[in-house]
C-alpha cells in the first residue's frame, strides 16, 4: 500500500541531515525533486482510502436503518451484531488513516524545513 511505503523513515531523515550538514547536492537534490510526486501519490491514496471508508459507513448505516425499519429484505442479511463488527473495523481503518495523515503532515513539515535550511545554507554554493 502506497500510504505505508511512501512514508520516509527516520533513517532517511538521518541520511538527509548528514547530507545537509555536508551540503551534498548529489544526495539532497534527488530527495527534494521527488517530493512533489511522492506527496501527490500519498494524497491520492489517502483520498481513495477515505472514500472507501465513507462508502462502508454509508452501507452499514443503510443496512442498520433497514433492520430498525423492519424491512423484509433486511431479514436474512447481516445481523446487527455483524454490522457492528464491520463498523468497528471501519473505525480501525479510520484511526489508521488518521495516524498516517498525521505522520505525513509531520513529514511534510520536516521536509519543508529541511529544504529551507538547505536553501539558506547550501544553495549559494559557498559551503
Amino acid at each position: 500500500m502506497i500510504l505505508f511505503l511512501a512514508a520516509m523513515s527516520s533513517a532517511d531523515f538521518t541520511a538527509l541531515d548528514i547530507a545537509l550538514q555536508q551540503c551534498k547536492r548529489e544526495v539532497i537534490n534527488p530527495m527534494f525533486a521527488a517530493e512533489a510526486e511522492r506527496r501527490s501519490a500519498f494524497m491520492t491514496e489517502a483520498f481513495r482510502e477515505q472514500e472507501a471508508i465513507v462508502a462502508e459507513r454509508l452501507d452499514i448505516a443503510a443496512k442498520k436503518r433497514a433492520i430498525r425499519a423492519g424491512d423484509p429484505q433486511a431479514k436474512g442479511a447481516e445481523t446487527d451484531a455483524q454490522l457492528n463488527a464491520r463498523g468497528l473495523n471501519v473505525e480501525d481503518r479510520q484511526r489508521a488513516l488518521n495516524d498516517r495523515r498525521m505522520l505525513e503532515g509531520m513529514r511534510v513539515d520536516t521536509m519543508d524545513a529541511k529544504r529551507r535550511y538547505y536553501l539558506a545554507r547550501c544553495a549559494n554554493g559557498k559551503d
